[in-house]
């Protein structure tokens, strides 16, 4: 596997020792996806212990997952931070080696021989728990090429994996750049609750200890990374999305549960539990679970990530480019992420084609005066001052430009009535 300009792993053939038998595309997940599959369930849930949901993402279920396989002499396998805080895909035997697996990473995590070795502890009769994104589930599946009956697959709902040398570039600049020792990473920090969670970074700097601190909208790499600005190009046209994957359990945050389920909501996060198979269902003891039903349109309809794919970001291309020259990645962030002035205008005319259409409805709809939310002027910022109007009344004709007190200090008219 060599890394592309965008940092991205891509496989080189060996030409020399290749044997022409294309295995390695016959099993191949992007040339041979499998089918759409709908989840058996749909759950709400979290775990009862709150300290382990307050340490993980959303609602703390991988935790009891690992727990239950790892309590009957099973492997769990997931992402973790190594050495460089580069994120890659590893195994643990016990519940302390599992801790470095919780939390969410928002970098594409290396596979390595990951594969062969889950499959020697499946050959050896091992129950294995193996977590990764939807496309390393599919692509674990198309390598063993049978079931295994010991082996419970989870993914979670992906927005797309970012690249690791912008990562990397971002770590150099908030950290070795100032010979800081990084010492922990947590890109879901939930103190200030699961909904406007923060990006910490902790590192050590001449033997004081410090934490870098930032809401993940406001932090430059999440920023990146929400707007689909550092993803690989394959994200964008995801082969094991809608259930496509094959894995038994997909786990995810239950984004809109305030709307759907108000009773499962303090903001310490929720999970949104697929139960795709039945092995699924037995993976998890959901006697240690606070959970509800709920169904696929209802989760659908505040987590895009479960049926539409993830549009590029129409700087991507630029920014790449700009990425090796570029002196401040957080600069280039800024600037690849700020609204072209096409778009600015677009985004203004927006914002007045939305207020007259409310107070064309309130106009229409004859709400007294008291009712109505004053706008203000395009320049002087004083405050329109409107008629009483009949509930019958109708618009005969609008003026956005009237220029009775001046061409520079013109008013938007609006007549009712004939």
């Amino acid at each position: 596997m060599q890394p592309d300009s965008e940092g991205f792993l891509y496989p080189s053939i060996n030409e020399t020792d290749c044997i022409g038998c294309r295995l390695c595309e016959r099993i191949c997940h992007e040339l041979h996806p499998y089918e759409e599959r709908k989840p058996l369930n749909v759950y709400a849930a979290f775990n009862k212990d709150e300290g382990i949901r307050m340490n993980s993402s959303s609602g703390g279920i991988f935790y009891l997952l690992a727990e239950k396989t790892i309590s009957e002499g099973g492997v769990v396998f997931g992402a973790r931070f190594d050495n460089e805080w580069q994120v890659e895909l590893g195994y643990s035997e016990t519940m302390e080696d599992v801790i470095p697996f919780m939390g969410s990473k928002y970098v594409q995590a290396r596979t390595g021989a990951i594969y062969k070795e889950a499959e020697a502890f499946l050959k050896q009769g091992r129950k294995v728990l193996f977590s990764a994104s939807p496309c390393q589930i599919a692509g674990l599946l198309h390598y063993l090429r049978k079931e295994y009956e010991n082996l419970t697959t989870i993914d979670f709902v992906c927005h797309g994996a970012p690249s690791p040398k912008v990562w990397q570039r971002y770590l150099d600049e908030v950290a070795t750049s100032g010979k800081k020792a990084i010492n922990d990473i947590k890109f879901r920090n939930k103190s200030d609750g699961w909904k406007r969670f923060n990006f910490i970074l902790s590192y050590e700097a001449e033997n004081n200890s410090y934490s870098l601190c930032s809401c993940h909208q406001q932090n430059h790499y999440m920023r990146a990374f929400l707007s689909n600005l550092i993803l690989r190009p394959s994200c964008h046209n995801c082969q094991a999305k809608q259930g496509r994957s094959h894995s038994d359990i997909t786990i995810a945050d239950f984004w809109g549960i305030n709307n759907e389920m108000p009773e499962m909501d303090d903001d310490k996060g929720t999970s949104l539990v697929l139960v795709n198979t039945e092995r699924g269902c037995q993976a998890l003891d959901w006697s240690k679970v606070t959970s509800k039903e709920s169904s696929i349109e209802a989760a659908s309809k505040y987590n895009a990530g479960l049926s539409s794919l993830t549009q590029p970001h129409p700087r991507r291309s630029e920014f790449f480019i700009n990425l090796d020259t570029a002196e401040c990645i957080a600069e280039l962030i800024n600037k690849s992420l700020r609204p072209t002035f096409r778009r600015r205008i677009r985004i203004t005319l927006g914002r007045y084609k939305k207020r007259i259409k409310e107070r064309l409805e309130i106009l229409m709809m004859g709400f007294n005066k008291e009712e109505l939310t004053p706008l203000q002027t395009h320049q002087n910022s004083q405050t329109e001052q409107l008629s009483s109007i009949s509930p019958k009344a109708a618009v005969s004709g609008i003026t956005f430009r009237n220029k009775q007190i001046g061409w520079k200090t013109y008013r938007m008219e609006i007549r009712i009535g004939r």
